[in-house]
């Protein structure tokens, strides 16, 4: 049940009260005449000339039908007819499609209440040519009379004003109609004195263009609304339905179009007229249809749609008289489409929609001033065409209701405005700290990739510190006399792996104190030409080893200077140190120090310059290289080791000493960094007494490289298993090669490429290898080795300084079968060489056993896909008698060098031993199965049945007859 909130309610109670009188106003105002006619005759003997009321000629009239006579005639004819009023009873036309086609004349004598005096006469349309004459005198005329289709239709409203001498005035009226389904006078004929008269029309006319100027106004103004904002059609359709209305009004018969314009073409004015009311009924419907898309039944849509398109089209297409007719039949439609509209109204504010209420009230008036109009029209009352009023009420109504909406929208979109502003701070918030995040996450990136690689290089120098102590305490242990050389090898060896490690020590306090603000300068006096040019000189082993040329040059540089020889000896060391690392053999490293002299008096500035010709940095990461922990190459397969906080430290130590320190480098040409650093000048002549700087750079002794094969002979002179060690730390792969090389043959590389090439060649029986290497890495290496055919027998023991599961999932997910963490015992790394090299030898000898069984069984189904491959292409060629291994190797895509070394690892057999077993299976097969000897022999391609006989009692011990006969006797 629908429930009227109290607001609404009196609004509501407005609204009716107000259709209520209004139809009281008009019915009490035809009631209180002073006169009616009555059988053509009005007495007006009592109204006062003065009244402001005119006096409505209605009643019953003289009437002719079919003939234009004259006032005596007219009143002898004795017949009327009601005015206003229809010729439905004259021309026997339908109520429901009219055709009032015919001429007449109308006359009225109108008693005066004065002589002498100026009445006039407000003349409504009469439809479709008249001529009105007051006592026998033409006053005024529309159109052109004819008693056929011949007369010519007009309709305009007009005042004529007229002097009557005596008391009375008739006044009669000529009517054709042949144009219009509609004919005669529809509407009173207003009389009266002319001011009373004029002011009626006047304010007629002043409604009318207020209508039509608000209409049109509101039409255009919601067009501009639309077409700045596009996405809303509320307007649009608010806007067509309001020029229609505003369109209907102006083309009104009584209107101020005709009166500016009387010689209006009457045709055109009359089809706008009516095409102007099924526009307006699908721009209400288009209208409602998208206030409340959810209330709207598509079927009323379509059905509302297409009977007004279709009456669009009759009035184009069709004359007046035919679609003014089918008006007649519209109208009740039109009716029920206003009841319907209703219904929308009522339904929307039964619901609480918004503008529900509004749009109720409006339909309520909208639909009773049909309903009005309707009934008005034909004849059933005589009242006013309102429908005007209720559009105008209603376009206010839904101006305001718009103009609600856009306020509302106005407030929300300021409300709106309020919360992105809010929204975009917090996002702004949001994003600051997904920056902070992003950064810190970078930072604990980088310092866990740090931590990662200071790991490593933490763990290689350990490793070749704890391996060689344990082997000399084994060896102490088993009370074997050591060689004086390979004891100072092993000594020098670990004593230049823990100096490396107490220089990364020293590193990372170093940093610590400067993060602390601890680390102080520390002036001393000395020679630091000559102090630079002894660290150079520490470096010299290194680079002659490498094949590096050092070269060391000073400029202009005084004896003695106050300078802090600790911060200049490891900024020196650090980027000496970087220059060979960096550099190639065949390249160079020229380092310079120079001195220049500054304003302030005493001051010099010290420029100490190293360059070197190695692979250069990319621009791109030159402004990162003296952030800590920065790597320019961070990879698993970088080429160079490191800890990414030596230049850090370097930069940081210049900047302690108020120094600056820039770079300058070419890809693929070097590099040159340079640092300048002010310093003062000597105020005594006592000689420096030089601290323990120099001490931080280990003395470099070296031993012989490392051999591509280190191979150790024994007694026995079976082949040794072949092991590739695949290190890219020549200390590291010496120490690994030569605990190894006793017991196995060993094959060593320094990069994961090259090792993945000596794999290929060799194809080793186990591969050793470390997991960051420059060029390839130990993962892809293995990957490469598990998925290629031809090496994928191989086992792999991986070796990293990484203790993290992570590592150890993706190498066992690469294929790895072992996992090694330096520092590792090197008796835990021989005995997992020897499991897993036990472990494939069992294997292979189970292949072997399997293969070789003295059976009549299919061959086992291996899983292993290399000898499926075999199977499969010994079959396709089992009688092939000239089958060679070479012709095998072809059809696995192997060498037959790789071929014969690969089956000799699986099965412990050669190839041509495979194929002759195989065949010989195959053989024992097609015995059993019934075939005989010879024909045995050649389907299994053996060319001779002697010799098949001879190979066949080598394997199974039984001829091949006794075979049979044995099977035979079986069964």
């Amino acid at each position: 049940m629908l429930i009227f909130t109290i607001s609404q309610r009196r609004l509501l109670t407005l609204l009716l009260t107000f259709c209520w009188s209004t139809q009281a106003y008009v019915l009490l105002a035809q009631k209180n005449q002073p006169a009616v006619v009555e059988k053509g005759v009005i007495d007006l003997s009592s109204y006062s000339y003065q009244s402001a009321e005119p006096v409505m000629l209605t009643g019953k009239w003289f009437f002719k039908w079919n003939q234009f006579v004259d006032s005596n005639a007219l009143i002898k004819s004795q017949n009327y007819i009601s005015v206003p009023g229809d010729w439905h009873s004259y021309t026997g036309s339908s109520i429901l499609f009219p055709q009032d086609l015919g001429h007449c004349t109308y006359g009225v004598r109108i008693i005066l209440p004065e002589s002498g005096k100026i009445w006039s006469l407000r003349i409504p349309a009469i439809r479709t040519a008249y001529k009105l004459y007051v006592n026998g005198q033409l006053v005024t005329q529309t159109g052109q009379l004819a008693t056929d289709r011949s007369a010519k239709p007009g309709t305009d409203s007009k005042v004529v004003s007229f002097a009557v001498p005596g008391k009375e005035a008739f006044v009669l009226v000529q009517v054709a109609n042949y144009h219009f389904a509609y004919g005669g006078i529809w509407k009173t004929l207003q009389f009266g004195n002319p001011t009373t008269i004029l002011l009626s029309q006047e304010r007629t006319l002043l409604l009318s263009a207020f209508m039509i100027g608000a209409l049109l106004i509101t039409g255009v103004y919601h067009f501009v609304l639309y077409a700045l904002r596009r996405k809303d059609r509320a307007p649009l359709l608010f806007g067509i339905l309001c020029l229609t209305a505003g369109f209907r009004e102006l083309f009104n018969s009584g209107s101020l179009f005709f009166l500016i314009f009387p010689d209006a073409n009457w045709f055109v004015a009359s089809k706008a007229l009516y095409c102007a009311f099924p526009v307006g009924i699908v721009g209400i419907t288009l209208y409602l249809e998208y206030l409340f898309p959810d209330l709207f039944s598509k079927v009323v849509r379509k059905s509302i749609l297409a009977l007004n398109i279709a009456f669009f089209a009759l009035v184009l297409l069709t004359p007046a008289t035919v679609y003014s007719a089918w008006g007649t039949l519209i109208s009740p439609l039109a009716i029920l489409e206003c009841g319907y509209f209703f219904w929308i109204s009522f339904r929307a504010n039964q619901l609480k929609k918004h503008g529900g209420f509004i749009l109720f009230c409006d339909m309520i008036l909208l639909t009773l001033c049909v309903i009005n109009d309707t009934l008005y029209q034909a004849g059933v009352i005589h009242t006013y065409y309102l429908l005007s009023v209720a559009v105008m009420v209603f376009t206010l109504c839904q101006s305001l209701l718009l103009a609600i909406r856009f306020s509302m929208a106005f407030t929300r979109s300021e409300a709106l405005t309020v919360e992105l502003q809010t929204a975009n701070n917090a996002i702004e918030q949001m994003a600051i700290r997904r920056q902070e995040a992003e950064r810190r996450k970078l930072v604990e990136e980088v310092k866990n990739r740090f931590f990662a690689n200071i790991t490593h290089e933490f763990r290689t120098p350990l490793t070749l510190i704890i391996t060689p102590i344990e082997q000399l305490l084994q060896t102490a242990g088993n009370e074997t006399k050591t060689d004086s050389s390979v004891l100072r090898n092993t000594m020098v060896t670990i004593h230049r792996n823990a100096r490396q490690l107490l220089q990364l020590i020293n590193q990372l306090l170093d940093l610590s104190k400067l993060e602390a603000g601890s680390l102080k300068v520390r002036e001393s006096q000395g020679d630091v030409a000559t102090f630079i040019g002894d660290l150079v000189d520490s470096f010299r082993i290194t680079a002659e080893t490498k094949g590096v040329e050092l070269t060391y040059q000073s400029e202009r540089v005084p004896e003695q200077l106050a300078f802090d020889d600790d911060k200049w000896g490891k900024i020196s060391y650090n980027l000496i140190s970087n220059a060979l690392k960096y550099t190639a053999a065949g390249g160079s490293v020229k380092v310079k120090l120079e001195a220049s002299p500054l304003p302030a008096e005493g001051q010099l500035t010290l420029r100490l310059s190293v360059s070197d010709t190695g692979t250069g940095i990319p621009q791109e990461h030159i402004p990162h290289i003296f952030d800590r922990f920065y790597q320019v190459d961070d990879s698993r397969t970088r080429s160079f080791g490191g800890t990414g906080i030596g230049l850090a430290l370097v930069k940081e130590l210049t900047d302690l000493l108020k120094g600056k320190i820039r770079v300058e480098s070419e890809l693929g040409k070097g590099t040159n960094v340079i640092v300048e650093c002010p310093v003062r000048q000597s105020y005594t002549a006592f000689p420096l007494l030089h601290s323990d700087a120099l001490q931080l750079v280990c003395p470099e002794v070296t031993t012989p490289p490392a051999e591509l094969l280190v191979e150790r002979k024994l007694a026995s002179q079976e082949p040794l298993p072949v092991i590739l060690v695949v290190e890219d730390n020549d200390n590291l792969r010496q120490l690994i090669a030569s605990g190894l090389s006793d017991l196995y043959r060993v094959i060593t590389a320094a990069n994961g490429q090259e090792g993945w090439e000596i794999c290929q060649a060799e194809l080793p029986d186990l591969v050793l290898s470390d997991l960051m290497m420059p060029v390839m890495d130990g993962f892809q290496l293995c990957r490469l080795i598990k998925q290629t055919t031809q090496t994928n027998h191989i086992a792999v023991i991986l070796l990293t300084a990484k203790t993290a599961a992570e590592s150890k999932l993706e190498g066992l997910s690469v294929g790895a079968n072992d996992y090694l963490t330096k520092p590792f015992d090197h008796r835990e790394l021989q005995l997992r060489v020897s499991n897993l090299l036990h472990y494939q030898s069992m294997l292979r000898k189970f292949y072997n056993l399997q293969f070789n069984k003295p059976e009549t069984s299919p061959l086992p189904a291996y899983e292993n896909a290399f000898l499926e491959q075999l199977y499969q292409a010994l079959e396709k060629n089992i009688d092939d008698a000239t089958l060679s291994v070479d012709d095998l190797a072809v059809a696995v895509a192997m060498s037959s060098r790789t071929l014969n070394r690969k089956l000799s690892t699986t099965l412990g057999m050669t190839v041509s031993e495979f194929i002759r077993n195989y065949r010989l299976r195959k053989a024992a097969d097609l015995l059993k199965a019934g075939y005989p000897v010879s024909e045995t022999a050649y389907r299994v391609g053996f060319e001779s049945p002697s010799y098949f006989g001879q190979c066949f009692k080598e394997l199974f011990t039984l001829s091949p007859s006794e075979y049979v006969r044995n099977v035979l006797s079986e069964n």
